[in-house]
């Protein structure tokens, strides 16, 4: 009896022991693991709510992106193809009637001294024959290719200005108030010159840009320099 009571004491202190053991050592490992997974656990959910919030965040943003860049290449167009196609045609028209000046009659008509040069309307002239008497009567008509002279194009920039650079619209509107000013010839005369040069690069410049940005096909000598190649 007394070796089964010392055996069970002997056992007791064994167990104590292994419980004391386990308590300093593996214990506080096991809890300590087992925060670091709560931690963990935690923080995937913390770093997937934040994922979540950028990724609709970025979606938003990427869907305002694409809104803004469709309204912007649609309005381009709208420019491109409600105004400055038309006055480019003008100013090219112009261009072109000093090169074939330069052909037939070997005058070179500068850019800088002739920004622009205006077709003339086309002259007719009736003769009506009477007894003693002949009599020559003269009209002009506009085409379709002389109708255009400076202050109509301004006009035309003005009227579509919804569609014209403030760059643009600005200059023809000054070109329009200084031809209406009454304000010294020389003056005005002057001004003139020098707003209609700058209508006529900004509209050639500005054409190639659209064309530039609508990737269509663009001359980057006329974007750079503003002036048209014949």
């Amino acid at each position: 009896m007394d070796w089964l009571l010392l055996i069970v004491e002997i056992a007791s202190i064994i167990a104590v022991f292994l419980l004391g053991l386990f308590t300093k050592n593996y214990l506080p490992s096991y809890m300590e693991k087992k925060g670091e997974n709560l931690a963990t656990k935690e923080d995937v959910k913390e770093i997937t709510r934040r994922t979540e919030e950028v990724q609709q965040e970025f979606r938003h943003e990427m869907a305002r992106f694409s809104k803004d860049l469709e309204f912007k290449y649609d309005f381009y167009y709208k420019q491109y193809d409600g105004l400055y196609s038309f006055l480019y045609a003008i100013v090219s028209q112009s261009e072109y009637t000093k090169h074939i000046i330069k052909l037939t009659d070997g005058r070179e008509l500068t850019f800088d001294e002739y920004p622009f040069v205006k077709i003339s309307p086309t002259r007719t002239v009736k003769t009506t024959y009477e007894i003693g008497k002949t009599t020559h009567q003269e009209t002009l008509t506009e085409t379709e290719i002389s109708e255009f002279d400076q202050k109509k194009i301004c006009e035309y920039i003005i009227s579509n200005g919804h569609l014209a650079t403030p760059e643009l619209l600005k200059l023809a509107v000054s070109y329009r108030l200084v031809t209406n000013l009454g304000v010294d010839k020389e003056i005005a005369d002057n001004e003139e010159f020098r707003l209609i040069k700058e209508i006529v690069m900004r509209i050639v410049k500005e054409y190639n840009f659209f064309r530039k940005e609508l990737q269509m096909s663009y001359n980057e000598e006329e974007l750079e320099n503003g002036t048209i190649t014949i």
